[in-house]
């Protein structure tokens, strides 16, 4: 009895140089999002490549800062339950400074400049709003260059995800969130 093996597709190993990703790459990228400690084995065996494939795509992803493969922990889990968004307004020229005492917080999980009415926006977590409280009136009052911060508590949060699709070619689409391989 002969052991039919599996039907594996025949990919280009080269990627145009004007890409930074291709639809093999994309299929990865969204196998590993569903589940990042999917087996190298088990993402060949699904996409039809061999795992000598799979191992080189990730590989070029991960030295190229192409993805990033982290744990995540769950906030909730450390009593970190609540969270808020705060918009920042500050000096002409104090931009950076301020970013960079915003990002030594423990609290701020996200910092990002800003269009609009604020220049600075960060996401905090917190136990308490007495913590919340102490990060307004204590280290936030003292880092010099803020002018004015105005703070929105999050109530309950329906979606957090890590997870987005890379936009085709045209940036028309990202594909149909529900099939990782609809960009295929």
């Amino acid at each position: 009895m002969a052991l039919m093996s599996p039907k594996v597709r025949v990919r280009s190993p080269i990627r145009p140089a004007n890409r930074l990703y291709d639809d093999l790459d994309k299929e990865i990228i969204a196998l590993l999002q569903q589940d990042g400690r999917r087996p190298n084995t088990e993402l060949a065996q699904l996409l039809g490549v061999t795992e000598t494939t799979v191992r080189k795509r990730i590989g070029r992803l991960v030295s190229e800062n192409l993805i990033k493969v982290v744990a995540v922990p769950s906030p909730e889990v450390v009593g970190m339950t609540m969270s808020a968004i705060v918009g920042i307004t500050v000096e002409m020229n104090a931009h950076q400074d301020v970013a960079a005492a915003l990002e030594a917080l423990t609290q701020t999980r996200y910092v990002g400049y800003s269009t609009g009415p604020y220049d600075l926006i960060i996401e905090v977590f917190f136990r308490s709003h007495e913590e919340l409280l102490d990060l307004l009136s204590k280290k936030l009052a003292r880092i010099p260059g803020i002018v004015k911060t105005d703070t929105s508590v999050i109530l309950k949060v329906t979606k957090f995800a890590y997870e987005w699709e890379i936009p085709d070619e045209s940036g028309d689409s990202f594909g149909d969130a529900a099939d990782p391989r609809s960009s295929a």
